[in-house]
């Protein structure tokens, strides 16, 4: 399985031991080979929501230390940090910190025929709660020069990315916006974003869902992440527009949501999906 530093949300990938024709080879040794044949052809994406929620394991990879809360990117979808929640009970009386995305190690454990995330840091649960806190609205400390060379050294990331307010975006902030196609017209909801799993970890995809009710019957289309225009307005809203309409969208490829639109790691349905928007105009996010 995968294992990778979040800049990304970035790959590291693990060397496949070798099949060694040996009867004394253990059955441990033979898991261990087995796990990392599995990593080597692990997911290129990631999906937000795959990340938001998740537990986060401390230095023993034992003990969970916190929770991820949100994730930061620059405007053109860069992840820069992400929120991790530690101390409280259920989140209530609980600390934020924006840990630096370099900092943060991911890994793929396979749970029967599933695989499921383990995000983990390097410290144990008292580091994490003696880190600087969050404690303006919007996590808006990690645009303050004085707080994020504080953060990066304590950390040990000091070559992260400086952000400012205007290039700064919280991807929970981002779920549920309404998505205007042309026309003004709604074409549906931004449910989902989906990462590219490289060296570089930025959006590649907007999930938006339209049709149903109430969540029921909703369909799931993955847009490409240029050809959607986010911005930031100065109180911290954000607007969503596509030049595209309910047509384009119907038509498009559909991904599905349970398996985290695995769809995506599909060459041809990214082919598919780019054609489908190859007419709408592209973005940079300015």
């Amino acid at each position: 399985m995968l294992v990778t530093r979040i800049l990304g949300l970035f790959l590291v990938l693990g060397l496949v031991a070798p099949v060694v024709a040996d009867d004394a080879k253990t059955k441990e040794e033979k898991s261990e080979t087995t796990t990392k044949q599995v990593e080597k052809s692990g997911d290129q994406h990631i999906a937000a929501s795959r990340v938001i929620g998740a537990s986060v394991y401390g230095s023993n990879q034992e003990d969970t230390i916190g929770s991820v809360n949100d994730i930061v990117t620059t405007k053109d979808g860069k992840v820069v940090y992400l929120v991790i929640g530690s101390g409280g009970l259920a989140g209530v009386g609980e600390t934020e910190h924006g840990v630096p995305a370099k900092a943060v190690d991911l890994k793929w454990v396979k749970d029967g025929d599933e695989k499921t995330l383990k995000v983990s840091l390097p410290m144990t649960a008292e580091d994490l709660e003696k880190a600087p806190a969050l404690s303006l609205d919007h996590a808006a400390d990690l645009t303050v020069d004085s707080f994020q060379e504080r953060n990066s050294k304590y950390f040990k990331s000091e070559k992260t990315e400086k952000i400012d307010a205007n290039n700064m975006y919280l991807v929970s902030e981002l779920m549920d916006l309404d998505v205007e196609g042309n026309g003004s017209e709604s074409v549906g909801a931004i449910e989902d974003i989906v990462f590219n799993h490289k060296e570089v970890c930025e959006a590649a995809y907007f999930i938006i869902g339209s049709g149903g009710t109430l969540g029921i019957g909703e369909s799931y289309t993955a847009v490409p992440a240029k050809k959607l225009k986010v911005t930031k307005t100065k109180d911290d809203q954000y607007t969503a527009m596509i030049d595209a309409d309910k047509k384009v969208i119907g038509a498009a490829p559909k991904v599905t949501s349970d398996k985290y639109y695995a769809e995506l790691e599909n060459k041809e349905t990214r082919s598919n999906v780019d054609k489908a928007f190859a007419e709408a105009g592209s973005t940079d996010n300015e």
